[in-house]
């Protein structure tokens, strides 16, 4: 036994020193804390995530509460969270009656409260519009603030309109809260405002009432809205909303360098552009540059489709057809994958049906039908039905200034089903790099060069399969999404493997959380995600779930199946643990290989 912590102790050192910043000593005790991260820690839940390490054969204790050291010297655990300001304490012991300790300062505000009803109070909590707008004719302003509960509310668009009546909401209305106050103002024609304040009113007697500003101003352009802006970035993007996570917002889809659209109004610093009667997205402003006042609005009539195709070249073993849409201007557009019938959607707006002929050429050998609907006066549907049934990616572009090209890429040629990806090209991210460590295990392992490892041995194994392996990152270097991006597409890489490795959030157990999971984004590309999925879960991993819609950079890209796989949780000292074994990343990148063989023969046998 004594032995055994010998070469766990020597095991932690090894990994200290090749995967974190920093070496403990090697066979004195030592306390080094991963999470939390600073001293003082504000969190506004009820739970602190602690990761921590140790030597392996010393005690841990967690607020009085020993938890488990396992053999790399990881310990971790959850410490209640009270409201106010309250002390977290962490022990370790060694065998020899050493100790070591470390107090964090935990700060959770104390939730929102009905304010008292006297003396009258207009709170900033909840207060909107939080930003500055832009609002067009019809457009509906809506206004919230939080206050004392039970008097009379209203309030003034300056410039516009006065004593604008308020309703309080029913606590069951309000997250239990009383004294939450809404209101709203329909823009009418003739309103015309720049940045004017909202002015909330709260009565406190018959002459008198409490006062405050909203921060967000408000823009009524009745003769400047509609505008038209044109993108300016490569890689420019339309949100479904304003919601917003880690990840950033929902994702519409993506859209073109040269592009115009309608601009009908903006909160903060994303515009609302008007695709069609029934559908509006938001576009981050530093996309875009907004044109002259006297642009005219995007729009274009559809004319002849053209769909032909192309067989596999000398040097690669995908052949491609192309679906040509004549139009007068670049507009707007967005795409979806469907399955079972395998099919392409495009959606283009702004345009109208002058399309009396669809050629068809007999080289178009992927391609089943091409068919158009006009869905509203201003939304064109393209409809591709697909020879076979699995997605292998399309790109969509626009050539000669305005003429729609939608490229779709058809099944690999395989040339041996012993020896199936020999002649592929296959795109391996590791994740983070650089300034982007990542997450960060309990030992103070880091995932970026972790996933290096993993990209690594991946690498080797499949380029003893015959395969081009076209390598996002070979080092220790920054490179961000969009370069990546740049990379694979500019390859003709056929799929992508993204390599990461997971973490809990910082509320929740390390312990309970743990296993392999596997992303994607677009319907087409799930059966590759639930193929890795299976493979990985051999290695013995807990199952976390095969995840579609994912809004991740890299599972964005139409042009090729692509996955990402979460190897397993880092923040998990028995996940960790593996992680750390050569032995695990080497099964993990054999799997890996397992099941882009098991797609590419299931696939494009189809």
């Amino acid at each position: 036994m004594n032995s055994f912590r010998y070469l766990c102790a020597a095991f932690v050192f090894f990994s200290y020193s090749l995967f974190s910043q920093t070496a403990p000593p090697p066979d004195s005790l030592f306390l080094r804390v991963i999470v939390p991260e600073s001293d003082t820690t504000l969190n506004p839940f009820s739970s602190q995530r602690i990761s921590a390490s140790t030597l392996p054969s010393a005690r841990a204790f967690i607020n009085g509460k020993e938890v488990k050291v396992y053999s790399s010297g990881a310990f971790c655990g959850a410490a209640d969270v009270p409201f106010d300001t309250s002390v977290l304490r962490i022990v370790v012991r060694a065998a020899n009656g050493d100790s070591l300790e470390k107090d964090f300062v935990l700060e959770r505000p104390e939730p929102l409260k009905t304010s008292p009803s006297d003396p009258v109070v207009i709170e900033s909590a909840m207060m909107k519009p939080s930003e500055d707008m832009w609002l067009g004719a019809g457009d509906v302003l809506e206004v919230r603030f939080k206050g004392s509960p039970e008097h009379e509310a209203s309030f003034d668009i300056e410039g516009v309109e006065s004593g604008i009546p308020m309703t309080e909401l029913s606590p069951d209305q309000a997250n239990g809260l009383g004294g939450v106050y809404i209101g709203r103002y329909k823009v009418r024609e003739g309103d015309d405002v720049k940045d004017a304040q909202i002015k909330f009113y709260l009565k406190k007697s018959f002459w008198s009432s409490e006062k405050a500003y909203a921060k967000g101003k408000v823009s009524i352009m009745p003769k400047e809205l509609p505008l038209v802006a044109e993108i300016t970035s490569k890689h420019a993007f339309l949100n479904a909303g304003l919601g917003r996570d880690r990840l950033g917002g929902a994702k519409l889809g993506y859209i073109q360098n040269g592009v115009r659209v309608v601009v009908t109004g903006k909160v903060g610093s994303q515009y609302r552009v008007h695709l069609s009667n029934d559908l509006d997205a938001w576009l981050p402003q530093f996309f875009t540059s907004l044109l002259p006042s006297d642009t005219p609005l995007p729009n274009s009539l559809v004319g002849t489709l053209t769909v032909t195709g192309k067989d596999s070249s000398a040097n690669s073993n995908q052949g491609e057809d192309v679906v040509t849409v004549s139009l007068s201007q670049r507009l707007p557009y967005l795409s979806e994958q469907r399955v079972n019938p395998a099919q392409l959607i495009v959606d283009i707006f702004g345009a109208t049906s002058n399309t009396n002929w669809i050629t068809q050429q007999l080289s178009s050998k992927g391609i089943k039908s091409v068919m158009w609907q006009q869905m509203e006066a201003d939304r064109y549907r393209l409809i591709i039905t697909l020879a076979y049934q699995q997605h292998w990616g399309y790109d969509i572009s626009y050539v000669n200034n305005s003429t729609m090209k939608i490229v779709l890429r058809r099944p690999p040629v395989v040339a041996s089903q012993d020896m199936p990806l020999s002649g592929f090209t296959i795109a391996v991210d590791p994740g983070h790099g650089g300034d982007n460590n990542g997450a960060v295990g309990s030992t103070g392992v880091l995932e970026k060069n972790m996933t290096l490892m993993f990209a690594k041995n991946l690498d080797s194994l499949l380029t003893s399969k015959g395969v081009h392996v076209v390598m996002t990152r070979s080092d220790d270097s920054s490179v961000s999404m969009s370069d990546r991006t740049d990379k694979i597409i500019s390859s003709n890489a056929q799929i992508l493997v993204s390599i990461h490795c997971n973490s809990t959030g910082e509320t929740g157990d390390p312990a309970l959380t743990k296993g392999v999971s596997t992303y994607y984004r677009y319907i087409g590309f799930q059966p590759l995600a639930e193929i890795m999925y299976g493979k990985m879960l051999e290695l013995g991993l807990g199952q976390q779930g095969c995840v579609g819609s994912f809004n991740f950079s890299l599972n964005a890209p139409t042009q090729l199946p692509n996955v990402l796989v979460e190897t397993a949780f880092l923040s998990n000292p028995e996940d960790e643990i593996r992680i750390l074994d050569p032995t695990f990343r080497e099964q993990a990148a054999e799997q890996i290989v397992k099941g882009l063989e098991e797609f590419v023969r299931t696939k494009t046998a189809q």
